[in-house]
């Protein structure tokens, strides 16, 4: 593969933190990464402290641990720190950060500390353009069930463990995200890459550095437990393959297609048959679609090379219930079934919807779509476009812009102006009207999408129901 290395200059390692016992102060720590950080560092022995500008009050895996957070940011935190954390959504001139520098205050981001933390020990680092959540919490199951006491840190909340993080003694599963290149801290023993196509350009610039960043972070793992691959994505398949992964010891491909190594099939509505030379076995599901069956092969075969008995590990997939925002019901009447889903890219976007389709194939569904940042509208409105009209009525909100400024003439239009009748803009008082009052007639399922804000609208929406049913 051509392009630079772009990794670390040097791998994190534990002499880049204080001993034990010293005070760490983390900066965004109501972050879902910076709240496993957090956990890890208190389980390790560091005094930790944080703020946020979420309330003190939404932390609570935090404040079992005693972990004292500050609402907002200022520089009166800094007083005992002997190393700041910020998360990649503080910027380096937020006074604080500014703050800690004058005083010779160490500063670190939030995935060099992670990486500090857990290199040189058994790691699994679990990579992809999609699906990279679902994968690691269904690691974590399935590992545990398996008896490994994995430690798991996941970017969404897994109800099983009230929280992001599992606390454990066995080998470390980490989501391992590609946004600023902070998956490139971690030295995995074991990588899984889901899938890989454009994303996050405005942090690699273009392509072909994607690709490289994602060599990189496989080619790690080439002198110990390998690299698992889905076989069925084109991305992931080809760097395998340039990689030297494909057909060798150390690669494991895994797909519905022909070629791979660890064959599926569909063998029930919720059940998907995985064959490989060494054996077969039945994988029985609760989360729908064709993409979670992939994720659960890719969770299956990472807990096998832990060395997790196989039958354990099916076991433990098959009480896995789901993770936050991917699909999540969040309510469901006669009349109307209402989900929460954090899928922003176009392939996401499809592969949701064409999962909510198979399983309420009688249902009229409705989808509202939140675009996440001007960039990616930009460069993927079409593909957006395409994705959200297999839903039988699709409404766009404005894009939510995280960290990004506006850019002359991208707006959400870019997307619904392509559609026709079936994708129109909506506003949230809007929205906030798809959930009716009262119960009706018929069948519907109505999906809030986006990895914006457009969450909160989701909740409210579903409150105005349950608000009048409870004053009626």
């Amino acid at each position: 593969m051509t392009g630079a290395a772009v990794g670390a200059p040097r791998p994190a390692a534990t002499a880049d933190l204080p001993a034990s016992g010293a005070h760490v102060h983390l900066m965004g720590i109501g972050g879902a990464g910076m709240r496993g950080l957090a956990l890890l560092l208190d389980s390790s022995g560091y005094v930790v402290s944080g703020c946020d500008r979420a309330p003190a009050d939404a932390l609570g895996d935090l404040a079992e641990k005693e972990i004292r957070v500050e609402r907002g940011h200022s520089t009166s935190h800094l007083s005992g720190v002997e190393l700041l954390v910020r998360s990649s959504a503080v910027p380096v001139d937020e006074p604080e950060v500014v703050g800690a520098k004058v005083a010779g205050i160490p500063v670190m981001r939030r995935a060099r500390a992670l990486g500090a933390l857990l290199n040189g020990r058994p790691l699994v680092g679990i990579a992809g353009t999609h699906g990279k959540t679902t994968i690691t919490a269904m690691t974590g199951h399935a590992a545990a069930a398996a008896g490994l006491d994995p430690l798991v840190l996941v970017g969404g909340r897994v109800e099983a463990w009230d929280g992001f993080t599992r606390l454990g003694d066995g080998p470390a599963v980490v989501e391992a995200d590609e946004f600023d290149r902070s998956f490139l801290e971690l030295h995995p023993t074991l990588a899984v890459i889901s899938s890989l196509e454009p994303e996050h350009l405005d942090t690699y610039g273009n392509w072909e550095r994607l690709r490289a960043a994602f060599a990189e972070f496989a080619g790690r793992t080439r002198r110990a437990e390998g690299l698992i691959y889905c076989h069925d994505d084109e991305g992931a398949r080809e760097l395998a393959e340039e990689c030297g992964f494909a057909g060798a010891e150390h690669g494991f491909g895994y797909g519905f297609g022909d070629g791979a190594r660890y064959r599926l099939e569909e063998a029930g509505r919720r059940t998907v048959r995985l064959s490989w030379p060494d054996g077969t076995i039945d994988l029985t599901l609760r989360v729908p679609g064709r993409h979670n069956q992939l994720n659960a092969v890719a969770a299956f075969l990472a807990t096998l090379r832990l060395g997790g008995d196989p039958r354990a590990a099916a076991r433990g997939l098959s009480d896995f219930r789901g993770v936050a925002r991917r699909l999540e019901v969040i309510a469901a009447w006669p009349d109307l079934t209402v989900f929460d889903d954090y899928a922003h890219h176009p392939t996401e976007v499809a592969a949701s919807l064409a999962a909510v389709r198979g399983a309420y194939p009688d249902a009229r569904l409705t989808v509202v779509f939140q675009p996440h940042l001007f960039t990616r509208t930009r460069d993927f409105a079409e593909a957006f476009t395409r994705a959200l009209t297999t839903a039988d009525e699709a409404r766009v909100l404005p894009i939510y812009p995280a960290r990004e400024a506006p850019l002359p003439g991208v707006t959400s239009e870019l997307i619904t102006g392509r559609a026709g009748g079936t994708a129109a803009p909506i506003d949230r008082e809007d929205a906030l009207d798809l959930v009716p009052p009262e119960v009706g007639a018929g069948k519907a399922v109505l999906v809030f999408m986006g990895a914006g804000d457009v969450t909160d609208l989701a909740h409210a929406a579903v409150q105005r129901r349950v608000g009048d049913a409870v004053g009626a």
